[in-house]
């Protein structure tokens, strides 16, 4: 049974707003984060690399990596910075609007992310100036990369919240319960899927800029090839097993046939990337990158409408979950409908109203959500109907393999009428 705090019906039309607005802010927002990311670790390590080796094309790689990626740093600010707020938004009115989640939750990732893109505009100023980066610089833009990087995994742990609804009153008890599988896994995905994209991009804007530069440098052509041909290569052979990871931690409440064939689109792209870098002739003198950072961009859009999809079905059994005056509601509800209906039956219809609106959200009888199926709990007190109400008002773990039942925001008679509704419908079968 969850506490007050749960998230909130909302009507058909304002949902498919919200999905819609958050669909797009992410696809504005984790392809150019991804790209900064990716890139901006590329640059690092090619920069530590040409230090250490005495190697001018490293270098120069190195900085014109971290200009191909970061790019205009108002585009920067437009698409990477402006669109979290959006996404914040969407994600709130989705899981209940009355602040289902600390303030905090939300301001850190914000603030690493603002961190790290100061940081690494120090970083790309100075190795613009000079390839032989003092300690402070590099030191920033390694920060930056850190902040960046933190940024993101906090914001998947944030949205690994709407592909499972029902673990939000055990999350606003204690934020522990924002770590899942699936956050992990969609994290990595995204990782691939950024260098991928990220080696599409040096492949496209490194090679033309150094066509136009005049003379031809056939070695660090050679260079730049290698290093978006590997970006690319690693993110196209990582995702196919990441998508399959995926799938199988996504809560089963999120599952449908068309997040398995958005989900199975991706090994698909990624297949085309392999092909188009090491299979097609003439690879070597063709410019692949433009359709390789297409092919990216593709599954990026995939993976984005493949999670969309996935929350819509993770909501979709909610039918009507309490807001936070939820437990006040039921209680008013309750006296009115006791002064109308017979004692027994007045209790029981009472029960149903607190398991619908309160319970629900973690309990069904005949299938496992959060908590165990009640059908196989129930049956265990034997109609003690004293026992049963102890336990919905202190419980207590019981099962390790489930997580702990928080205290539910009831009142003693609501637990009282629970508690007979949930034994006589066990006992009714009904």
């Amino acid at each position: 049974m969850a506490p007050p705090g749960t998230p909130q019906a909302l009507s058909p039309d304002t949902f498919l707003v919200l999905r819609f607005l958050l669909t797009a802010s992410l696809l504005f927002c984790l392809p150019l984060l991804g790209i900064v990311i990716a890139g901006s670790a590329a640059s690092l390590i090619l920069n530590v690399s040409g230090r250490e080796n005495r190697d001018d094309r490293s270098l120069r790689l190195s900085r014109e990596s971290i200009e191909a990626v970061t790019g205009n740093r108002w585009v920067l600010l437009l698409f990477g910075i402006l669109p979290y707020p959006a996404i914040v938004y969407s994600c709130q009115r989705i899981l209940g609007g009355q602040s289902p989640l600390p303030a905090f939750a939300w301001v850190v990732p914000f603030g690493a992310l603002l961190a790290g893109c100061l940081l690494l505009s120090l970083y790309r100023s100075a190795i613009q100036k000079t390839a032989e980066l003092p300690p402070a610089p590099f030191r920033a833009g390694a920060a930056g990369l850190l902040a960046m990087v933190s940024a993101a995994g906090l914001l998947f742990l944030l949205l690994g919240a709407l592909v499972n609804p029902a673990k939000l009153p055990l999350i606003r008890s204690n934020l522990v319960f924002l770590l899942s599988w699936n956050s992990l896994v969609g994290f990595l995905l995204f990782l691939a899927l950024s260098f991928g994209l990220t080696g599409g991009i040096i492949l496209r804007f490194l090679a033309r800029a150094n066509a136009k530069a005049g003379g031809r440098d056939p070695d660090y052509e050679t260079r730049v090839r290698a290093a978006g041909t590997t970006l690319s290569l690693i993110g196209a052979l990582a995702v196919p097993a990441l998508v399959v990871l995926d799938l199988i931690s996504l809560p089963a409440t999120g599952m449908s046939t068309e997040v398995f064939i958005m989900a199975a689109s991706v090994p698909i792209l990624a297949l085309a990337v392999f092909a188009l870098l090491c299979l097609l002739p003439g690879k070597e003198e063709s410019r692949p990158g433009d359709r390789v950072s297409a092919l990216f961009v593709l599954m990026f859009l995939a993976v984005i409408l493949c999670y969309q999809t996935a929350v819509a079905n993770a909501f979709q059994g909610i039918s009507a979950p309490p807001g936070p005056l939820a437990a006040e509601t039921v209680s008013k509800e309750g006296k009115a409908a006791g002064k109308t209906a017979s004692g027994d039956a007045a209790a029981l219809e009472k029960g149903k109203k607190v398991f619908d609106t309160v319970c629900s959200v973690c309990h069904r009888f005949d299938a496992k959500v959060v908590g165990p199926p009640l059908n196989e709990v129930v049956p265990k007190y034997k109609g003690d109907v004293a026992k049963l109400k102890t336990f919905i008002g202190n419980p207590v773990k019981v099962n390790p393999a489930y997580p702990a039942m928080p205290k539910p925001a009831i009142k003693e008679d609501e637990v009282d009428a629970v508690a007979r509704y949930l034994l006589s419908k066990v006992k009714t079968g009904k």
